[in-house]
This record gives C-alpha cells, sequence and structure tokens, in this order.
C-alpha cells in the first residue's frame, strides 16, 4: 500500500490521525470504566493521565517525522554527490577528448618543416631551420651533417647563429650532440649547460634555458646528422616524439643524394 511506504506523503498525516484515534479511544474506555465503578466526572489525575499519553504520542511522532526528514536529507545528498561525480568524470572525458583533438598530426607537421627538395644542402639546412622556428618559436638552429669518410659531424647550416668562427666540430661520443649521435636517441635539455649556447637577435640577448638535440638517422640505423634547436619555452613529450620521427624522415631523404 502507498500509505505504508517509507517516503509516502499520508504517512505522516496517517500516523497522527491514529494517533488522535488511538488517544479517544484510551480515553473512552478509561471513562467506561469510571462509569461503570460509579464514579462521577473523571478525576484529575485520569485527565493528567490521558494528556500525557497524548504528548507522548506526539513527541514519537515528531521523532519519527524529524528522522525520517534526516533520511530524506541524506538522500538527497548522496544523490547530490553521485550527480558530481559523474560530473567530474564527464569533465575529464572532455578533458581527454580535448587533448586528443591537440596532439599533434606527426605526418601533417613532418612535412611541414622538412623541405621538399635537398640538391643544396646548405639552403636545405637553413629551410629546414627556418621552418622548425616558425612552427615551434626557436630561437637558435644548428643542422651538422656527418662527413662518411672521417666521420666526424661538421656545422653546414644555421638559424639565429651570429658567430666570427663556425661551432666546433665532434665525433659520436664527444660533446653533448656527441652522445646523441650514439645513443640515436632525441635529447630534450630542460638545463642548458653555461655558456653552451648564446643567442643575440630580436628577443634580446641571452641563454636559452631548453635544447633539443635530434639524431639524423639513416635507413641502415647510422647517424648521418644532427639538429639542435634552442628556445626559451620548454619542448614537450609530443614535440620530441615529432622530432624523433622527423629525424628518420630526414635521413631516410639525405640517404637518397650523393652531396653527403
Amino acid at each position: 500500500m502507498r500509505l505504508l511506504q517509507p517516503y509516502s506523503k499520508y504517512l505522516h498525516g496517517g500516523l497522527l490521525i491514529l494517533l488522535f484515534v488511538f488517544v479517544l479511544l484510551v480515553f473512552k474506555s478509561f471513562h467506561n470504566a469510571l462509569l461503570v465503578s460509579g464514579t462521577k466526572g473523571t478525576p484529575i489525575w485520569g485527565i493528567f493521565f490521558m494528556v500525557l499519553i497524548a504528548l507522548a504520542g506526539i513527541t514519537f511522532y515528531l521523532l519519527i517525522l524529524n528522522e525520517r526528514n534526516r533520511a530524506k536529507t541524506l538522500e538527497e545528498e548522496i544523490k547530490s554527490l553521485v550527480r558530481n561525480i559523474e560530473d567530474n568524470k564527464v569533465q575529464k572525458e572532455v578533458k581527454k577528448e580535448a587533448i586528443v583533438k591537440e596532439k599533434i598530426n606527426i605526418e601533417k607537421e613532418a612535412k611541414s618543416i622538412i623541405p621538399s627538395t635537398h640538391d643544396d644542402l646548405e639552403k636545405f639546412g637553413e629551410a629546414l631551420l627556418q621552418n622548425c622556428a616558425r612552427q615551434l618559436q626557436i630561437v637558435q638552429g644548428l643542422f651538422y651533417l656527418k662527413d662518411s669518410v672521417d666521420g666526424v659531424f661538421s656545422f653546414k647550416s644555421g638559424y639565429a647563429f651570429f658567430s666570427e668562427s663556425e661551432p666546433i666540430s665532434y665525433r659520436e661520443g664527444e660533446t653533448l650532440a656527441g652522445q646523441v649521435a650514439k645513443n640515436k636517441t632525441v635529447l630534450n635539455l630542460s638545463k642548458v649547460p653555461d655558456n653552451y649556447i648564446s643567442i643575440a637577435s630580436g628577443l634580446g640577448d641571452g641563454s636559452p634555458s631548453y635544447l633539443l638535440i635530434i639524431p639524423i638517422i639513416s635507413p641502415n640505423n647510422e647517424t648521418i646528422g644532427i639538429i639542435e634547436l634552442a628556445s626559451f619555452k620548454s619542448f614537450s613529450s609530443e614535440i620530441e616524439e615529432l622530432f624523433a620521427y622527423i629525424g628518420q624522415k630526414l635521413g631516410e631523404k639525405l640517404a637518397q643524394t650523393s652531396i653527403i
């Protein structure tokens, strides 16, 4: 029955009616008992007893009402918590979708950075570094190629590089770039060694805090070149992944030329 359901809107009214009916029945029984015994009128203690019963019933009713309200409040709080949890899940899913949407399209970005021609390696390197600067806010870039005879990595092209002398040459295992050539993995530095790079450009004199060193890997898994990119902003893991891919693609492209 709907009346007996815990949260029925008729429950409290029904309990109150039953309470008064019970009090009236008790009062009637008490009054009839007095009449049978020949007692005239209702004594004061009897009236007091009846009032006490009525107050006890009303108190019991109010306690039940209070407990019901508390239970209803708790139920609403639980529902609110459930809604908040569900909303947080939805927000997390939206954030995940946004991150997926913002993730770099590696193949598309690589095509926009790698120049289409490579007949002149010096100009090819300059175009490559300029594309990197345009896409990633690079403040300086260096492009090295390995001599197939003596294995020395020599400077070929630069972006925002101002010096009376060219950067030093090195072999695999020598200097930071030489270590990258040996390990064949991208190196992402958040703290560049002192005096390793100096910038003099429209951004002002100073030393960038972030450096990305990328090995150019040939199809036979040989490091044939190195790219160094310096920035005042950090390089994300997605950028590392992008340039690891670019290093592979550059290796394939440069391996096709006889100029190296």
